[in-house]
C-alpha cells in the first residue's frame, strides 16, 4: 500500500470513529461513548499509536481555592496559648549537615517571646531564588529563563511570597514582601544581592521579628524531578523544609540556636495539623544570610516536580502554624 492510500484509510476511519463518538454520546449508546471516551481507553489508543504508554491522572491539577478566594477565618488565641513538650521533638526529623547535635527538646520548649501583630511590619518575606517555579499543568502558559525558572511573578516564587503574606496579614500580621529578582540575570550573585536586600529592609523597619527566605528545592532523580508529596485531606500538597544555618562554616551566625527553636516550634506545630507535611529539617554548616534577621529561616516549599497548586496548598498550612505561633508561646 502506498502512501497516499494509507494517509486516505487513516483519514477516513479517524472521520468514522468521530461520527461514531457523538452519536454514542446520547441515547442507548451512551454508555460506549463514554467508555471511549474514558482515560483507560484513550491510553490504550495512544499506545497503538505511538507505542507509547501514557498514564492519566485521575484528578486535574488547579490551583486551591483558597489561593484566590477571600480570607480565611482565623481563630481566637491569646498570649502565650501555645505550649509544647519536650516529647513533641519526636515530630522532627533532622538531617545533620553539620557536626553540632543539639538539645531539641530544650529548644523546642523554649519561651517564644513575640507579638507579629504589633505595631510595624512584622514580617519579611523574600526570595533568594526568585525566578524558581515547578512543573507546569494544562493551563498555565509562560515564558522560562532557564530550566524551571521563569520571570513571570504569576508562576516563580514571588507567587507564593504574595499569597503568604496575605494570609499573614489577614491575621493582623503585617508583612514586606521583597519582590526583587535576587538571580537574575546572575544566578551565582543571588545570596550576596539578597543580603544586601534584606539589610536595607531590616534598617528601614525595625520592627520585623522574622525573615522568611521561600525557595524550592530541585534533584533530578531516575524519573524525573523530585517530587514531594503530603495528602490534606482530599488534596495532594507538597512537602516544606525547614533549613537552620548554624556557625559550623566559620562564618559568624550567633543567633542560630534561636531560628532552630524557631524552627522547631513550627513544625511541630505543622506536624500536628497536617502529618508528613514536613521533611526532616536540614541543620547545615551554611549560614544562608540567617545572620541578618532577629530570627531566620530559609523554606523549601516542594520541588520541581511538584505543581505549583501543591506548592500553594503547603504555603497556606505554613501560614497557618505562623498565625497559630503569632502572639508566642510560653
Amino acid at each position: 500500500m502506498d502512501w497516499e492510500q494509507r494517509c486516505l484509510r487513516v483519514c477516513a476511519a479517524v472521520l468514522i470513529c468521530a461520527v461514531g463518538l457523538r452519536l454514542t454520546a446520547s441515547g442507548a449508546l451512551a454508555p460506549v461513548g463514554r467508555a471511549l471516551r474514558s482515560p483507560e481507553a484513550v491510553s490504550f489508543f495512544l499506545y497503538l499509536q505511538t507505542g507509547r504508554a501514557v498514564r492519566f491522572s485521575s484528578t486535574v491539577p488547579t490551583l486551591p481555592e483558597a489561593l484566590v478566594t477571600p480570607e480565611t477565618e482565623v481563630p481566637e488565641e491569646t498570649a502565650g496559648a501555645v505550649t509544647f513538650s519536650e516529647g513533641d521533638a519526636e515530630l522532627v526529623g533532622v538531617t545533620y549537615n553539620c557536626d553540632y547535635r543539639p538539645d531539641l527538646g530544650a529548644l523546642l520548649t523554649e519561651p517564644l517571646d513575640w507579638d507579629l501583630t504589633a505595631d510595624g511590619p512584622a514580617v519579611l518575606i523574600l526570595h533568594t531564588h526568585t525566578s524558581e517555579c515547578y512543573t507546569r499543568v494544562d493551563g498555565e502558559s509562560y515564558e522560562e529563563s532557564g530550566s524551571y525558572r521563569t520571570l513571570d511573578g504569576d508562576y516563580n516564587m514571588l507567587c507564593l511570597g504574595r499569597l503568604l503574606a496575605a494570609r499573614l496579614e489577614e491575621a493582623g500580621i503585617e508583612c514586606i514582601h521583597d519582590t526583587e529578582f535576587h538571580d537574575y540575570p546572575s544566578y551565582n550573585d543571588a545570596y550576596s544581592n539578597a543580603a544586601a536586600s534584606t539589610a536595607a529592609i531590616l534598617e528601614e523597619y525595625p520592627s520585623i521579628r522574622l525573615v522568611l527566605d521561600l525557595h524550592r528545592d530541585a534533584a533530578d532523580t531516575a524519573y524525573g524531578q523530585m517530587v514531594t508529596e503530603c495528602s490534606i485531606g482530599s488534596e495532594t500538597a507538597a512537602q516544606l523544609m525547614m533549613v537552620v544555618g548554624t556557625d559550623a562554616g566559620g562564618l559568624s551566625n550567633p543567633e542560630w540556636e534561636e531560628n532552630l527553636a524557631l524552627a522547631l516550634k513550627l513544625q511541630v506545630a505543622l506536624e500536628k495539623e497536617n502529618p508528613g507535611i514536613c521533611r526532616d529539617l536540614n541543620l547545615t554548616y551554611h549560614r544562608y544570610n540567617q545572620h541578618l534577621g532577629e530570627r531566620a529561616l530559609l523554606i523549601e516549599i516542594g520541588a520541581a516536580g511538584n505543581t505549583l497548586a501543591e506548592a500553594a496548598l503547603a504555603t497556606e498550612k505554613l501560614a497557618e502554624a505562623i498565625i497559630a505561633l503569632r502572639f508566642g508561646t510560653e
